[in-house]
């Protein structure tokens, strides 16, 4: 056994284990550093070099001693030196093909207990530089996480979150090219991972001994925590760079500056700091993510976003948590359907002092009734018939007629045309419901687009997410339909721009450990696992995604997000005509 220090903790790893790791360069011209770390006597005996903390190998000395480890044989690599960075990727992806047994090798490492506690990810984020050390081997932590990436693309998990994400998130920050990197906070605070939800969303899934601890632990290096005065003039627009964004800016900034002189008087002064912004352990976990989910709803500009992390495993109605607080204790059960943001369901256009209305909310002081959630929104359907809880593993694919069979008396197939119908076809919205609309072709492209500035692609992806649900059903139908042979042929069109991987991946990412349901006025939808026939699918102002609500005596209870299939819901529409015309009645939810 070889013993590895790290960071102050000090743990075993079996005798012998090999990780490769990997440095991207920062630029086109630098060679990528690959490392081959293992215990002195195993690398003795193989003629690797013991590398240094900033000791670089070219490709061609890399290949060589990976050949070398493994008696000789041939990668089937050729020795080149590192071009752009897809070049490099290209190339650590062919070396890491060719070695599948590392990639098990490093998801047991990074599975390891430190990489799993919350306090340890303030450590590296606050560190200047850090060092993991084994035996005498030593290495910089930011090249130990670079090869996050390369895990990432090649561990096989029903859906992102995981704590290997979020580390290799930090390694992205923290990297000194990172202006290249789509923005995540409108701020741009020293020391800051981005808004605290977002840095929660990817801490969910880490451990901590006093479940507050998943709160506080993230106060030192978030947007509200290091700057909470800020948390009262955030606002949305799609136009990051016109006259009055950058006025609003520039008082922020001025705010910002004012906030730090006040502080400046005594230790004892945090001005703009929110009780539930204080690490406080006199109040219990269930006050403490009570009270902050509280704060995030009444924060500018008043978004519904930490609605989206509700998911329950028990019945709500007995809980001593309110349902309406997220439980940060407990690990992701389901995918995020309004976290990535695509959807705008409870939005819309034009000049509201928020986008939210809250009642019984103050800015300062506590709510006379604490447990209640009160929200304004309006009904939308009732839930009539639902399918089991879909919980395939990732080996497996949606059972997506057999799903079909759960809500309808007809038979998938043949594929047909309801008389006197347009649009889609009934099977092609429900595979759409089962991927969520266009969210999973989002889910997979996000990050390129942003990065090249393209964040108006709902066109391109809506269009995507019907080719891959066309995919799918032509592979299914074949020649079992009663379609007409324009219409086939159509189809199959679609099918040729569609994935049908995309489609298996979407679908099983979006409505894994969810229900498949049918409202009384024929929407389809996929909803929290718990759901029930009665519930109530409600549209809530400030949500990106509406919600399921079931009701009680004198309240509701809120059982988590959904996501329906209609475009004019989901897209913020009906919400319009709500708030401008009066299309539907608005009603204030009281939720405990």
């Amino acid at each position: 056994m070889a013993a590895l220090y790290l960071l102050g903790q000090t743990w075993t790893l079996p005798f012998g284990i090999c990780a490769y790791l990997t440095r991207l360069a920062g630029c086109g011209s630098t060679p990528c550093a690959l490392i081959k770390a293992t215990p002195t006597s195993v690398a003795d005996k193989s003629g690797l070099k013991t590398p240094g903390i900033d000791e670089v190998f070219q490709l061609s000395q890399i290949v060589a001693d990976i050949r070398n480890a493994n008696g000789g044989s041939s990668t089937g690599i050729k020795d080149t030196t590192m071009g752009p960075v897809e070049q490099e990727l290209d190339i650590i992806t062919e070396i890491l093909d060719a070695h599948p047994q590392v990639v098990t090798q490093l998801v047991d490492f990074f599975d390891r207990e430190y990489f799993m506690r919350i306090w340890c990810v303030q450590e590296v984020v606050v560190s200047a530089w850090c060092i993991a050390k084994c035996e005498d081997l030593e290495i910089n932590f930011m090249s130990l996480l670079s090869c996050m990436i390369h895990v990432n693309m090649r561990r096989r998990s029903v859906f992102a979150g995981k704590p290997l994400e979020f580390w290799n998130m930090i390694y992205m920050l923290k990297q000194p090219g990172r202006s290249n990197m789509p923005r995540i906070s409108e701020h741009e605070i020293e020391g800051s991972m981005g808004p605290m939800l977002h840095t929660l969303t990817g801490t969910r899934d880490f451990q901590a001994t006093d479940p507050r601890d998943k709160i506080f632990s993230l106060f030192g290096i978030t947007d509200e925590g290091l700057m909470p005065v800020l948390a009262l003039t955030g606002v949305l627009s799609s136009n990051k760079n016109s006259f009055p964004m950058r006025l609003l800016k520039r008082a922020q900034r001025g705010i910002a500056d004012y906030a730090k002189s006040i502080n400046k008087i005594g230790p004892d002064i945090d001005f703009g700091r929110n009780t539930a912004l204080k690490a406080d352990y006199n109040r219990g976990h269930m006050e403490v993510y009570r009270d902050f989910t509280r704060f995030m709803l009444r924060k500018s500009p008043r978004m519904l976003d930490i609605l989206s992390h509700v998911q329950h495993i028990g019945n709500p109605v007995t809980d001593s948590f309110p349902s309406w607080v997220p439980k940060w204790h407990q690990p992701r059960s389901a995918s995020l359907i309004g976290g990535i943001g695509v959807y705008h369901s409870g939005l819309c256009n034009g000049h509201f002092p928020y986008f939210a209305v809250l009642q019984d909310s103050p800015l300062a002081g506590p709510s006379i009734h604490p447990n209640t959630l009160s929200l304004d929104g309006y009904y939308v359907d009732r839930v009539v018939v639902l399918s089991a809880v879909i919980d395939t593993s990732v080996e497996e694919m949606v059972p997506v007629e057999d799903l079909w069979n759960q809500l309808f008396s007809t038979s998938f197939c043949p594929l047909a045309r309801h008389p006197n119908t347009k649009g889609d076809l009934p099977q092609m919205t429900f595979c759409k419901t089962l991927s969520a609309g266009f969210l999973g072709p989002v889910a997979t492209a996000i990050s390129h687009d942003l990065a090249n500035g393209r964040e108006d692609l709902s066109q391109k992806y809506i269009a995507q997410a019907h080719a891959d649900a066309a995919a799918y059903l032509n592979l299914a139908a074949s020649n079992n339909s009663t379609l007409s042979p324009m219409e086939f042929a159509a189809l199959g069109e679609a099918a040729s721009r569609g994935s049908l991987a995309r489609f298996h991946r979407s679908s099983q990412t979006f409505s894994y450990n969810r229900k498949v349901y049918l409202t009384q006025k024929g929407f389809l939808g996929i909803g929290p696992r718990i759901m029930n026939k009665g519930d109530e699918v409600c549209v809530l102002f400030g949500g990106r995604v509406p919600f399921v609500l079931r009701r009680m005596h004198d309240h509701h209870v809120l059982l988590g997000e959904t996501y329906i299939q209609d475009d004019e819901i989901m897209g913020g529409k009906l919400t319009e005509g709500v708030r401008f015309r009066n299309q539907l009645p608005t009603m204030t939810f009281h939720i405990r």
